[in-house]
């Protein structure tokens, strides 16, 4: 038999075992001669059904042949073919003749590592009779193998009645999304060992991300991050423009990372961390490129110590910490190729957050060459929070128009990739050009689809309530949640539980997420959840469920609840916790007090707001009375308590004149906005401060970029010629951030009326709208053009005294729009994705930012 054919073979028994894990059926897996592959071909009527299966599972052994034949060419082309062929052949009857019992193999954090101990165990003698160099491919191989077998099963629909109705009728693409999935896991190599099964499972456990609305139709679908992940923008302090994360990320080996709720803070972190782990960095993060991710999400600790350091994989693999060598964490953290993803500061409570500065303050004193990158919400962590230990500080902006429009086409080009046939896919397209639309004319809109979490929360009920879009934040939320709890599955005619209406599903999980909230809580062990839900059933006869049913059906049909780790729960996102719990704070504890007592609480901050929202007249007017009362006997929460009333009006759909003008008096005294924090409250706050950031008289830099960005962010048609006068000031820090909030608005017209009016000599653009307004700002020498297709060079034809332009370089194919300008100006790409671009003819090539000193001309 040759090399070939009996890795062919091999490659079928580890799909077969893939088909086991996949159908979930503990005899038939147990069974050594049974066949999963031959039970689910029986299932199929058709004969040209079952023939088409078998070539599928033919396709996905080919798919590990592709992905082992390398390695065993790269690692063992000295050994000779005979030995070569014992070892495969030893790695395929270890699979053969393995039965999987362990109830662990059918959890959802299998990881490569507890495979291959638990079928090696079973079949421990089948690398007894090889050599030693024969015995080191078998070990690579079964490892190896052990990874497809599980990213195989992983990878197909989640199993049911109708699952192979599915594989059969998306046999290509979930072939083509298999072999993907494949070609994104490290390569390993003959010395790989705890390295490369670590990397592996943190790019198999956290390159994915969940778009809102279409997981939920196809909850076994993955979108990997290198596809769907949205490019963030921050800035580096409060004056600073805004940047892409990735470049700022550059020059940095402690960021600390703050930004509002839904604006992707867990998302970026988990995008490091598969970029970490499979070392693909772009070549602008070179330098991350070697190092081993640890992400640390604080939620997990609210009720217990923080970790020490060999306490850093427990959020990733519970199956391989215990063969970790000794001092593993700590070695790489001593040589620097450790990445530390602290997520969530906020989430702990305030009276534990001191302690989360010492715990990183001494880990950075132990570990000074590692590379740390921490998170949270604004409130719970001061711009200098970590400055004694020299962490840069980076403030999250919402996505900017362009952004919205990317992020809107890679949901849709989700829905589009499930869809059965061209009349579907033509559907999803009529969907998204109407919601792009109405982002386009719709302020209100466009603001709440700048965070990525609201954004796709709007492309999923557009598409669900046929074009119909709310038009507030707490409408946003309220329908989401009757898609969630209720419409899905009355129009798919899912079974639910007898008395378990959307009314009761409600309330359940509002006295969970109120009890989490009042406990400091981010999550909770199942067994508490289940504790919980018992105890509200207890009022509930209708539900014939008992907690344990009731916890399991919402974990699974909600789209709420997930199960981040085993055996412990929490909501998809914090905002859906913040919003539940406002409800059953006022509606049915009608708990003004408690809510106004935690009020200067930043965890209590979202849910004061969606207070107001939830309460009767009667509430919120005892809401405000008790904030403003607060304030006005509290002199170390005033400014807090006013911005937090101010910023409640969001949600004040009715309110009596006397206190909404006592707030109003209160706002004028906080003017000119101290902070973007303040600037946010009363941008939020609707559309009567406008007047009064226009009659605001900001003296130092800071207050100026804060009013200007108040300004801007309020979305009224006011705003642009409000910021205008702004355009004489010639601070520096004032500048940047008039250029910064370009994107807010019509990007010819703000670049017509408020750009022209100062000498602007460099810019970056990062849309087509701001690539059409450049030719109102007649002093640029620099362009740095960063968005990606839709580059209309012809537009800078003009541009004769443009001296320096910045490309990506996979995005532009021609110069032959600037020919003129070639003799002038120095023309410098820069490198974009991950694959190496087509270079062009004459072009140099960069990895960081140029200056015009340090690049040479073209």
């Amino acid at each position: 038999m040759s090399i070939e054919a009996a890795l062919i073979s091999l490659g079928t028994v580890a799909v077969r075992t893939a088909a086991k894990l996949w159908l979930g059926d503990r005899k038939i897996a147990a069974e050594v001669t049974a066949s999963a592959v031959d039970v689910l071909s029986g299932r199929l009527t058709k004969q040209l059904d079952q023939r088409k299966f078998n070539r599928m599972i033919d396709s996905f052994a080919e798919a590990v042949v592709e992905r082992v034949e390398p390695i065993i060419d790269a690692e063992f082309r000295g050994l000779p073919e005979n030995e070569r062929l014992a070892a495969i052949d030893a790695v395929r009857d270890t699979f053969d003749q393995a039965p999987l019992v362990d109830a662990d193999l059918f959890a959802a954090d299998l990881d490569a590592r507890h495979l291959d101990k638990s079928i090696r165990g079973r079949v421990p003698a089948q690398s007894k009779l090889l050599s030693a160099d024969a015995t080191a491919l078998y070990d690579l191989l079964l490892r190896e193998c052990c990874g497809y077998v599980i990213e195989i099963s992983r990878g197909l629909p989640a199993f049911s009645s109708s699952a192979l109705t599915e594989l059969l009728r998306r046999d290509r693409e979930i072939l083509d999304g298999i072999r993907q999935v494949l070609a994104r896991l490290p390569q390993r190599d003959r010395s790989a060992d705890f390295d490369y099964d670590y990397r592996q499972l943190v790019a198999r456990k956290l390159d994915q991300v969940e778009m809102f609305g279409v997981t939920l139709a196809d909850a076994s679908r993955r979108y990997p991050l290198s596809v769907a992940y949205i490019s963030l923008t921050a800035s580096s302090d409060e004056l600073g423009q805004g940047s892409r994360v990735e470049e700022l990320l550059a020059g940095d080996r402690r960021l600390f990372i703050r930004g509002e709720a839904g604006l992707g803070k867990t998302t970026l972190l988990h995008w490091i961390a598969v970029r970490s782990a499979l070392g693909d960095f772009p070549p602008s993060l070179n330098e991350w490129n070697g190092t081993i991710p640890f992400f640390v999400p604080l939620r997990r600790y609210a009720d217990r110590e923080l970790p020490a350091p060999e306490r850093f994989l427990d959020e990733v693999g519970r199956h391989i910490s215990d063969e970790m060598p000794k001092g593993w964490v700590q070695q790489r953290l001593r040589d620097g190729r450790a990445v530390l993803l602290v997520d969530g500061v906020d989430e702990l409570a305030p009276d534990r957050r001191d302690e989360v500065r010492s715990w990183l303050r001494d880990l950075v004193g132990a570990f000074p060459e590692a590379r740390f990158v921490v998170t949270s919400r604004p409130g719970a962590a001061q711009p200098e929070w970590l400055h004694g230990e020299k962490f840069t500080v980076l403030d999250l902006q919402p996505m900017s128009p362009h952004d919205v429009r990317v992020f809107v086409e890679r949901w849709h080009d989700a829905m589009r990739s499930v869809c059965v046939d061209d009349e579907a896919k033509a559907e999803i397209d009529t969907y998204q050009r109407g919601l792009t639309a109405q982002l386009d004319t719709r302020t209100h809109l466009r603001k709440l689809a700048g965070y990525p979490l609201l954004c796709a929360l709007l492309c999923a009920l557009h598409k669900d309530r046929r074009a119909a879009l709310p038009n507030s934040r707490m409408e946003l939320y309220d329908v989401a949640l009757q898609m969630l709890l209720e419409r899905r599955d009355n129009e798919r005619g899912i079974d639910k539980l007898v008395g378990l209406d959307r009314t009761e599903k409600t309330l359940i999980l509002g006295d969970f997420a109120y009890w989490l909230i009042r406990n400091g809580y981010s999550d909770a062990e199942m067994p508490q959840a289940i504790e919980q839900f018992d105890r509200k059933l207890s009022a509930m006869p209708q539900v014939e469920a008992g907690g344990r049913e009731v916890y399991r059906h919402l974990l699974e049909r909600s789209g709420l609840l997930r199960e981040p780790v085993d055996g412990r729960v929490d909501f998809v996102h914090r905002t859906f916790q913040e919003y539940l719990a406002a409800g059953t704070a006022v509606k049915n504890a009608d708990d003004i007090g408690v809510v106004v007592s935690h009020a200067d609480l930043d965890q209590w901050h979202e849910v004061v707001v969606m207070a107001v929202g939830h309460a009767s007249l009667r509430q919120r007017e005892a809401l405000f009375s008790g904030l403003l009362d607060r304030a006005d006997n509290e002199r170390e929460n005033e400014d807090t308590l006013n911005l937090l009333a101010l910023a409640s009006l969001e949600t004040a759909t009715e309110l009596g004149q006397a206190l909404r003008s006592e707030i109003h008096r209160r706002a004028e005294a906080l003017l000119p906005p101290k902070s973007l924090t303040a600037a946010k409250s009363f941008s939020s706050a609707g559309a009567f401060v406008i007047d009064l950031l226009a009659a605001a008289k900001p003296r130092t830099v800071k207050e100026t970029v804060a009013t200007i960005r108040a300004i801007a962010d309020t979305g009224s048609a006011e705003a642009m010629r409000l910021l205008v006068p702004y355009t004489t000031d010639k601070r520096v820090g004032v500048q940047r951030e008039l250029i910064g909030n370009w994107s807010k608005f019509d990007e010819e017209e703000y670049a017509r009326n408020v750009l022209s009016k100062f000498p602007i000599v460099e810019i970056t653009v990062h849309s087509p709208g701001e690539l059409r307004g450049l030719k109102y700002l007649s002093d640029v020498r620099i362009v740095e053009i960063t968005y990606q297709n839709e580059i209309d060079l012809a537009l800078l034809a003009g541009f004769g005294d443009l001296s320096w332009l910045i490309l990506p370089a996979d995005d532009v194919a021609s110069l032959d729009p600037i020919h003129r300008l070639m003799g002038k100006i120095k023309i410098h790409y820069r490198f974009r994705r991950y694959d190496h671009p087509k270079p062009i003819e004459g072009v140099k090539y960069y990895l960081k930012n140029p200056t015009p000193s340090a690049v040479s001309s073209r």
